[in-house]
């Protein structure tokens, strides 16, 4: 598992063995980030990576030029490695690790927001496959906490069992059984007659 763009290109990451970690692949990051830097600003941002594993999407983040990223993993051991990470590529400072469920976190965001780590600019959303019915809880929760700010985007990775709420999905990518798509919570007029109908899965 390597970083596949910004100063920290090429680098590898510290994995583990576990069945609760399925990373998402560098072919993955790679697209997204590349389209997320044509619909926002990457340089300076704030992000928040949920079901963060050992943190590659997250350590993207920083590598394409976040400042802030939040991880939130449940696991213990996982997050130790997501740990050793970040001091590997000496970026602790720039990185909030919480060891909680992500339930927890997103009910507790008000008191996170008063902590000053403020709102987020990227989202990226990656639970277990075999439940929809968490997807689509969760993003719910983001959009109903508001915890992106109008500039923002959430960005889920899923199954096809998954479908985003109408009205907010500006695109889609398709990599064999995964979907990766891009949500946009805080749409500006011109933005929502593009965002009424959903747009073609693109491979």
């Amino acid at each position: 598992m390597r970083i596949t763009g910004g100063q920290f290109r090429g680098r590898k990451l510290l994995s583990v063995k576990s069945d609760k970690l399925r990373p998402a692949t560098d072919r993955l990051r790679e697209t997204m980030f590349n389209i997320l830097s044509n619909i926002m600003e990457l340089e300076g941002s704030c992000a928040l990576d949920l079901y963060a594993g050992t943190g590659s999407v997250g350590f993207e983040a920083i590598s394409r030029g976040a400042t802030t990223v939040v991880f939130v993993e449940a696991d213990p051991k996982i997050a130790d490695v997501l740990r050793a990470n970040a001091s590997a590529l000496n970026v602790a400072d720039l990185c909030d690790i919480r060891t909680m469920k992500v339930e927890k976190f997103l009910k507790s965001f008000s008191d996170i927001f008063r902590s000053g780590i403020g709102k987020f600019n990227m989202v990226y959303v990656d639970p277990p496959y075999a439940i929809n019915d968490t997807t689509q809880r969760i993003v719910e929760d983001i959009i109903a906490h508001k915890i992106v700010n109008e500039d923002g985007i959430i960005c889920v990775e899923h199954s096809k069992g998954y479908s985003p709420p109408t009205g907010f999905l500006l695109r889609q990518k398709i990599f064999g059984s995964t979907i990766l798509s891009f949500i946009k919570p805080v749409l500006r007029p011109h933005e929502e007659k593009k965002c009424q109908s959903r747009p073609l899965l693109e491979k």
